[in-house]
């Protein structure tokens, strides 16, 4: 009878058997794949029509898969999947979304059972690099002038007359009060109502206003969280797969997008402010004397699309943040590209006021300060939805439609660095890390047998084990494989076969001492097993240094090497082990030959 308990056989099966399926997609290799989309409001053919738009232009199709966010077709090769694209662009309408991506080729059994290829990196699979920096800046800029307005409002509800309030830097406020008296009782009245600024009495009455450091630095952290999530909302939009979205430093993200191929559209889209508000038009403006400068107080000068001046009261009525939705459309009464945008429950109570209340006068809608369309209030609009004018054509007023759905950013962003990696690059680097593995396995396979015999060609399945779990591991956790990641897993084969020899050479020497083989195995894995785990740990944490504090291809080399060093201990003991009594059965060796 075998020595090694059932129950540890029945966790190698337990670990193997799932390590193999889930490693299994990864040799399946992918598919030029196109995706149609749909926007809410968009109608498009239903997916046999589309399909018989292929057939009919003799464009071979593989496979056709349907989700409720679209339709996904197959193709053999890449120009099918550039003449499908360009034949479905041209038939759909402007605001349907076709993206090109590369799809896993693996059987639906295994996708019915959560099997899924590893994600590629930037490196490996190729796309688009940027460097995004935040205008954190213009956030303190903007949170000056919303508390301008209201520090007039608060001032005058404690009737405490003030004669001015102006932008003496982009983190303070001037106020000038009718008295010294009044500046005192200002200063100890706006102290209290607004913790975040240091307010302090200058002579002539004059009280500054500046945002304390503390409260400045939340701002901007708080504006470099949100635009990196309305960047990660976008990049849904754009049907983009795993994209990586990081922040660096203190104002600046750092975006990949594997597989993008239109990236102009993509920088404009992630890079758009998105900024959609609603102002009054003061129509009573004399517009030459706006255009020197001379401008009615309340109001400022802004410019349309094609540069036609409007002169718009400074208070903002309404913004984008109560939209609850936003899709291109066309308008059935002239064709014009056009903007349906919906409001929630808070929005439309204001639409609702504001539209009652100005009933026959202009008003602006603006998307990042620019003047898309100023319509004269007809009627009062209750229903909360509106349209947005203006745009060139169909494609420009679908892009706004995803800026606007997605979310407005928090301030301008600006392209601070760009790369792009084209496929065959990636096919290179994908080509020499596969040739890297297979070479390091043929050498220590080759070694190992040579060296240690049968003992050796154990050693050589647990590690062929090892990598099919780090595989499978990465599969069902949704890692990123870079080629840091492959270099890692070409490091872990030599540290995976380390635990073996320590176990190999533990056996021989205590054969030498004179014991029995059954005795020497199992005082070679007992004594060998602390040494094993010691190693391990120190490599361990080292991954877990590299993997907190490291970005990038830094990661993803620690995340494989954190992997990889787990399932090697599992394999070089427990399964190493499982083999070589499940080999030597009940038989009684009396020589080993190791």
């Amino acid at each position: 009878m075998t020595r090694y308990p059932w129950w540890k056989y029945l966790i190698i099966l337990l670990v193997v058997i799932p390590a193999f399926l889930y490693a299994l997609p990864n040799f399946y290799g992918w598919y030029a794949a196109v995706e149609v989309r749909a926007p809410i409001g968009t109608i498009i053919p239903p997916v046999a029509t589309l399909q018989g738009w292929l057939q009919d232009a003799k464009i071979p199709v593989t496979r056709v898969s349907s989700n409720p966010k679209g339709s996904t077709f197959f193709f053999p090769n890449d120009n099918a999947q550039g003449l499908a694209e360009t034949l479905l662009q041209e038939k759909l309408p402007a605001n349907a979304q076709v993206i090109l991506s590369q799809m896993s080729a693996e059987p639906d059994w295994l996708r019915a059972i959560g099997g899924k290829p590893v994600n590629l990196g930037l490196d490996l699979r190729g796309g688009v690099y940027l460097l995004l920096r935040v205008d954190t800046d213009a956030v303190i800029k903007h949170a000056l002038e919303q508390d301008s307005g209201s520090l007039r409002t608060f001032l005058r509800h404690k009737d405490l007359q003030y004669l001015a309030i102006n932008n003496t830097n982009p983190s303070s406020l001037a106020i000038e009060m009718a008295s010294p008296a009044l500046a005192q009782q200002a200063q100890k009245a706006i102290a209290q109502q607004y913790p975040d600024y240091a307010v302090s009495v200058l002579p002539k009455g004059i009280i500054d206003v500046t945002i304390t450091p503390d409260a400045a630095k939340k701002m901007k952290d708080d504006a470099l969280q949100q635009a990196i999530v309305v960047i990660r909302n976008r990049i849904d939009e754009l049907g983009v797969s795993e994209p990586v979205i990081q922040r660096q430093g203190m104002e600046h993200i750092a975006v990949q997008l594997p597989g993008v191929q239109d990236t102009q559209r993509a920088k404009s889209i992630i890079g758009s402010t998105a900024q959609l508000e609603f102002k009054m038009v003061d129509d009573q403006a004399n517009m030459a004397d706006a255009l020197k400068g001379q401008l009615p107080p309340g109001t400022a000068l802004y410019y349309g699309l094609h540069g036609s001046p409007y002169v718009l009261y400074t208070d903002t009525v309404l913004t984008g943040r109560y939209l609850s939705n936003a899709s291109a459309g066309v308008d059935n009464n002239n064709g014009e590209s056009i903007i349906n945008v919906s409001f929630n429950n808070a929005g439309t109570r204001i639409f609702g006021d504001l539209t009652s209340k100005n009933v026959g006068k202009r008003m602006a809608i603006l998307l990042d300060n620019k003047v898309v369309t100023a319509p004269v209030i007809r009627e009062a609009i209750t229903g909360g939805r509106a349209q947005i004018t203006g745009f060139a054509n169909l494609k420009a007023a679908s892009n706004a439609a995803i800026e606007l759905r997605a979310g407005a950013l928090p301030a301008p962003v600006h392209i601070s660095e760009e790369r792009t990696v084209g496929p065959t690059l990636g096919q290179d680097s994908i080509h020499d890390g596969v040739m890297a593995v297979l070479f390091g396995m043929i050498f220590v396979v080759a070694f190992m047998t040579i060296y240690y015999r049968a003992f050796g060609l154990i050693a050589d399945m647990a590690i062929l084990v090892n990598i099919l779990a780090i595989l499978a591991v990465l599969s069902l956790m949704g890692g990123t494989l870079t080629l840091p990641g492959i270099a890692g897993i070409v490091l872990k084969i030599g540290l995976a076969v380390d635990a073996n020899v320590l176990v190999f050479e533990r056996i021989r020497e205590e054969l030498r001492h004179g014991m029995s083989v059954r005795a020497a195995i199992d005082a070679g894995f007992k004594k060998a097993f602390a040494t094993i785990v010691d190693s391990n740990i120190t490599v361990l944490i080292a991954a877990l240094v590299l993997f907190q504090f490291g970005t990038g291809a830094i990661k993803g080399f620690a995340l494989v090497l954190t992997i990889g060093v787990i399932t090697s201990m599992f394999t070089a003991t427990m399964m190493s082990r499982g083999i070589i009594e499940r080999v030597l059965g009940k038989r009684r060796i009396q020589k080993l030959y190791i």
